[in-house]
């Protein structure tokens, strides 16, 4: 069985190696592990290869050529700072630690410390801190190259409170946690500045702003870069909108209303030929089709299921089936399978929390739920199918783990402390 991907091909920089996890949500920003062997069962106890202390913070992992990348809160002469580490894969071995943004100390249960997964580009390495510091780094030595800060630069709302202005927005109370998006000279990042710098777009080598545009404040969705009806554009969910802007000059293209509670706009967008694909918890989930109309381009709705309203999970699109979570909340949320072309539920499963990272590969799918339980699943419409379930993998944990070469990197914990970062082998 052949996953079905999502980027173009004017998306890979450079040659995808199997093993590999650049950016958020995988390779090319579907939730799928390229080149993974299919497990013909789940250990019921997976062999711990290593495991290290790790800071507090929910950001995601990334791994490219035998490295791992992870983001975290460490203290730097008695200062609180978020900083990326960059480690051996094989054994956890530190190679290097850099420090880019002070850390919002937030009160809530998630804690402090970073929200958004870093992204490795070639020898260029990105970085976001919840207080919206957008950073750029070495790959090889770790040195700070240049920041961006969304709220000096560009008038954001990034204070970890109800920020003045914000509107309450959700993102305003648990920091930045939109995922920028590069192409092969620029990153373009939502920003969240609601006077024409809701996005904006950089020089990746040096931070110079090539354009701003936009007028809406930030929501927790990462960015997506694609062509659309024969358009290269930027798709983004705002703490109001989904939104298309042409990515040479940040033209608005089309926009389709996403009103939720609290502005809670989580899920990533899933970019098929013309069509994106989106959810919420308020919403349900839904897919509109781009097409060119006069000087610019309309999105017009292909189909909305309202009962499958999903809280955070971005599902996984496999041979023409979305797979992840339904209802919304609770500790025994329902998994499910929907038709891509017409949204019908062809099966649901209980048993789930109200997050969960979902991984694909093959005709596999590993799901790991937000209080450590992992769980392998074959990919299949017709019915669910549970290869193996682990139910304490790790600890409570918000953290997109990475799968790469039959191991399972996690980081757990949230703002309690004793967070760890381990390595699984499962095949």
């Amino acid at each position: 069985m052949k996953a079905v991907y999502l980027y173009l091909s004017f998306l890979f920089i450079y040659s995808s190696l199997a093993g590999d996890w650049r950016q958020w949500r995988g390779q090319n920003r579907d939730g799928i592990a390229i080149g993974e062997t299919a497990l013909a069962r789940l250990p019921e106890k997976p062999r711990i290869l290593w495991q290290v202390p790790a800071g507090k913070g929910q950001g995601g992992l990334v791994i490219s050529d035998g490295k791992l990348l992870m983001l975290h809160e460490i203290s730097v002469k008695g200062k609180l700072m978020e900083a990326a580490v960059l480690l051996h894969a094989k054994t956890g071995k530190k190679i290097w630690e850099t420090a880019f943004s002070d850390s919002w100390q937030y009160t809530n249960v998630y804690g402090p410390g970073p929200r958004t997964a870093p992204m490795i580009d070639g020898e260029l390495i990105f970085c976001q801190s919840a207080k919206g510091v957008l950073a750029c780094i070495s790959m090889e030595t770790g040195e700070l190259l240049w920041d961006r800060e969304y709220s000096k630069d560009f008038g954001a709302k990034w204070f970890g409170g109800n920020a003045p202005g914000s509107s309450g927005t959700a993102a305003s109370r648990h920091g930045n946690n939109g995922a920028p998006v590069t192409d092969a000279k620029y990153i373009y990042a939502s920003a969240g500045g609601h006077e024409g710098a809701s996005l904006v777009c950089l020089e990746k080598e040096t931070g110079r702003l090539l354009w701003k545009t936009g007028n809406d404040y930030a929501a927790y969705s990462g960015l997506m870069l694609g062509e659309l009806a024969g358009v290269k554009q930027v798709v983004m969910v705002t703490a109001a909108n989904l939104k298309g802007y042409r990515a040479k000059d940040g033209r608005e293209l089309w926009s389709v209303p996403v009103k939720t509670g609290a502005a809670r706009n989580i899920l990533t967008p899933i970019l098929d030929g013309d069509t994106v694909t989106v959810g919420s918890h308020t919403v349900g989930t839904f897919q509109v089709r781009i097409s060119n109309s006069g000087s610019g381009q309309k999105a017009e709705e292909v189909w909305r299921n309202k009962d499958v309203r999903t809280n955070i999970t971005t599902p996984v699109l496999v041979d023409g089936f979305l797979y992840g979570l339904g209802t919304s909340r609770g500790k025994n949320s329902v998994f499910v399978c929907l038709d891509f072309k017409s949204g019908e539920i062809k099966w649901s499963e209980s048993g789930y929390t109200d997050y969960a990272s979902v991984i694909g590969f093959g005709d596999q799918l590993l799901v790991h739920g937000s209080r450590g339980a992992l769980t392998l699943l074959k990919a299949t419409p017709d019915k669910y199918t549970e290869l193996g379930r682990v139910e304490e993998a790790s600890k409570i944990s918000w953290n997109f783990p990475v799968y790469s070469n039959g191991v399972l990197y996690i980081k757990d914990g949230l703002k309690d402390g004793g967070n760890k970062l381990t390595a699984l082998k499962l095949q």
